[in-house]
């Protein structure tokens, strides 16, 4: 009987351990993660803005996870290579995306053929900061506000042209969501980044652009660059004239932000993405990180998954319609 009950009592045990196993993998995980470096994905070059507030992320996020977090550019295809690259990577909490709001809900409507969706394909662990972005006109052009701008464009029909920094792009479809708002039909000059659009704007070979604060900071230093209005939802503390796009009667734009984040491949352990989320949100309260980001004119956000999700999923139905609706579609 003892035989017989010892064996009863051993195979029972094995047996709720086996199911225990089965039930919490990823707790289990969460309890050793990280045991190694963290690497953090960019899609975009070294220098760039992107790649500056990773390396920032990267920085604070480390000691939040008790483990060296190292950054990895893999670019190309407007970051869409590094976004593929994580969505087929394993799901255990070691390679992880560093995105811009481009990547994540402008790409998937704009660029033909994406073998991808960022959306669907990715788990997303939390937005780590947001900014806005400024509608620039070189100095030459004679308006000092968005109406005269407006009124400008409307008097020189196919003479005004407006530059961005990649066919396809957040800053692409932004521009032509203004387009659409003011009943305007300016032509898009597509460059391969900011630092190269910026020689033909401060000469007026293009009479506008829209960029991050830090971008044309110095050119507007220089009078060689006026800013009419921030497209995003608050003001520029260091522009504190320039009015908002509600503020200028085009409130429509508010959902034009430039917002960042970090994301991991699908089937993400729920306990290793509550981890990582945590560690973040306490790394962009530390007052080193908010004054680095605010340098940057970027707001610290550290949002949860599940709003950040929402966030996607509000824009990504947002952009969607502009794009369908201006005819945005690149190769």
């Amino acid at each position: 009987m003892n035989t017989t009950s010892n064996a009863r009592r051993q195979f029972l045990h094995a047996s709720a351990a086996a199911l225990a196993a089965s039930v919490l993998p990823g707790r289990a995980l969460a309890q050793d993660y990280p045991s190694r470096p963290v690497k953090l994905h960019v899609g975009f070059s070294a220098g760039g803005l992107t790649d500056v507030l990773a390396r920032l992320t990267a920085t604070y996020l480390g000691p939040k996870l008790g483990q060296t977090v190292v950054v990895e550019n893999k670019t190309g295809a407007a970051g869409n290579i590094a976004t593929e690259y994580i969505s087929t990577a394993a799901p255990d909490g070691y390679n992880l995306l560093f995105s811009s709001v481009g990547q994540i809900v402008v790409s998937p409507h704009t660029v033909g053929n994406m073998r991808v969706s960022p959306q669907n394909d990715l788990s997303h662990i939390s937005m780590v900061g947001e900014g806005d972005l400024i509608l620039t006109v070189s100095a030459q052009v004679p308006a000092q506000d968005v109406q005269q701008f407006i009124e400008y464009v409307r008097k020189n029909p196919g003479k005004v042209f407006y530059a961005d920094s990649g066919a396809g792009g957040n800053l692409h479809l932004y521009m032509e969501y203004f387009n659409l708002l003011a009943g305007l039909q300016m032509t898009g000059v597509h460059y391969r980044g900011t630092a190269q659009l910026m020689p033909d704007l401060v000469s007026n070979q293009v009479q506008m652009s829209l960029n991050a604060y830090p971008a044309i900071e110095a050119y507007l230093q220089k009078g060689l660059l006026r800013p009419l209005m921030i497209v995003g939802r608050q003001r520029e503390p260091k522009l504190p004239q320039v009015p908002t796009a509600a503020e200028a009667g085009m409130p429509q734009l508010e959902v034009c932000t430039n917002w960042f984040g970090v994301h991991a491949p699908r089937n993400l352990p729920e306990s290793i993405r509550q981890k990582v989320q945590l560690a973040l949100s306490e790394a962009v309260k530390l007052d080193a990180m908010k004054t680095a980001l605010a340098a940057q004119s970027i707001r610290p956000v550290g949002s949860s998954p599940a709003e950040f999700m929402a966030r996607i999923a509000a824009d990504s139905a947002a952009f969607e319609k502009v794009a369908r609706t201006a005819k945005i579609q690149v190769s």
